[in-house]
């Protein structure tokens, strides 16, 4: 899932931030060190919280996240189209009044 590289290149990135001392409030009770983020949706590698859409950047993440976007739209369609199906003759039925 995660590239070594990539990992090892935000390990070392963030072992740099807590040597020069960037302490930025990530919550309360959580350890202070630690800079907010959040995870790339599809290889879990922290990225920065203002990047849209929440993937890292990487041809196979982008990839990923637009094969999910295109399942989910088919999905929602088809869940459209089903209920239509289910509730036209229920509907057809109650305004003809049998």
């Amino acid at each position: 899932m995660v590239s070594k590289e990539k990992l090892k290149k935000q390990v070392s990135k963030t072992a740099d931030a807590m040597k020069t001392g960037v302490k930025k409030a990530a919550g309360k009770g959580r350890n202070k060190s630690v800079p907010p983020h959040r995870h790339c949706r599809m290889c879990h590698v922290p990225i920065d919280l203002k990047r849209d859409p929440p993937i890292c950047g990487e041809e196979n993440c982008a990839k990923d996240w637009e094969k999910n976007k295109k399942n989910e739209r088919m999905v929602r369609i088809a869940f459209f189209v089903f209920v239509i199906i289910f509730m036209a003759p229920l509907i057809y039925a109650t305004i003809v009044g049998r």
